[in-house]
């Protein structure tokens, strides 16, 4: 895969580089490779883009460059009544969907998101459900220690905007994960009991997947998770202004389901629990 895709910053540097060459990060931030500007365009990497191009580069946005254009790492999707965007953050981007973000980034990045809710499950061994993948973040993170990694993400789109993403290659190419383009809330009943020995389960908001913080999956979650094992479930707080949070009653349904240990956490804005 690994796409060229860059943002406005880089898009400000290759601006102001006329007549020079320029190196760049191609891969946001990751590396930085030399480019040639010269006549009124930008050779990169063989691609040859118009100068006043970048002029147009948003400054909340990725851009991936393909047939020597400038395009937008964003679409809407008539199935699912959604718009689909990557957007950059200070580390590692996001993804929106109709402008709600599928990580925290305004006062914590993704990156330091993503390793409060792996140190939550730590020390990570065995088998790992990570039952929503998204951008794929915390299966990558999870698999440096795990046996194997099992993620789930049913929307074909987000996987589409994942594939752009730099920080997500390893989602495809990591043998030690396992990637299944199918709604878990069916798919967990396919597994044996007690078969994880560690479960992330960071799922969309509420409004988007209300069977995902239902007691039947709860239940599933503990009936999945071996003896001793360790769950970590997010929980977001989009109320909380108005005085109604989330965690209280997932921890009661999580009690019910037979988990005991049960701590909701600040730091990494969910619960973990053990059986």
């Amino acid at each position: 895969m690994n796409h060229i895709v860059i943002t406005k910053s880089e898009a400000e540097r290759i601006l102001n580089a006329e007549g020079s060459e320029v190196y760049v990060s191609l891969d946001l931030g990751i590396s930085s490779s030399k480019i040639d500007v010269s006549n009124g365009i930008a050779d990169i990497i063989g691609q040859k883009i118009p100068i006043k191009e970048f002029e147009a580069v948003k400054e909340k946005a990725c851009y991936a460059v393909e047939d020597n254009q400038l395009k937008r790492v964003a679409f809407f999707s008539e199935e699912t009544n959604l718009f689909y965007k990557l957007l950059p953050t200070k580390d590692w981007p996001t993804i929106t969907l109709s402008s709600t973000p599928m990580h925290r980034f305004t006062f914590v990045s993704p990156k330091k998101d993503t390793e409060s809710k792996i140190k939550e499950i730590s020390p990570m061994k065995g088998n790992v459900l990570d039952t929503c993948c998204g951008l794929g973040y915390t299966a990558i993170m999870a698999s440096k220690d795990a046996d194997k990694v099992f993620t789930f993400e049913r929307d074909q789109n987000v996987l589409r905007i994942a594939e752009y993403n730099p920080y997500s290659q390893q989602l495809f190419s990591n043998k030690k994960i396992k990637i299944s383009e199918k709604n878990i809330f069916p798919e967990i009943k396919k597994f044996k009991s007690s078969f994880f020995s560690r479960v992330i389960h960071d799922p969309p908001t509420f409004k988007h997947s209300p069977e995902l913080y239902s007691r039947e999956f709860h239940a599933e979650l503990f009936r999945v998770l071996k003896k001793d094992g360790i769950l970590y479930h997010y929980c977001s707080s989009p109320q909380i202004t108005k005085g109604r949070l989330l965690y209280p009653r997932i921890a009661r349904q999580l009690k019910e389901a037979g988990f005991h240990g049960i701590e909701y956490h600040g730091s990494s804005s969910g619960i973990r629990a053990l059986k």
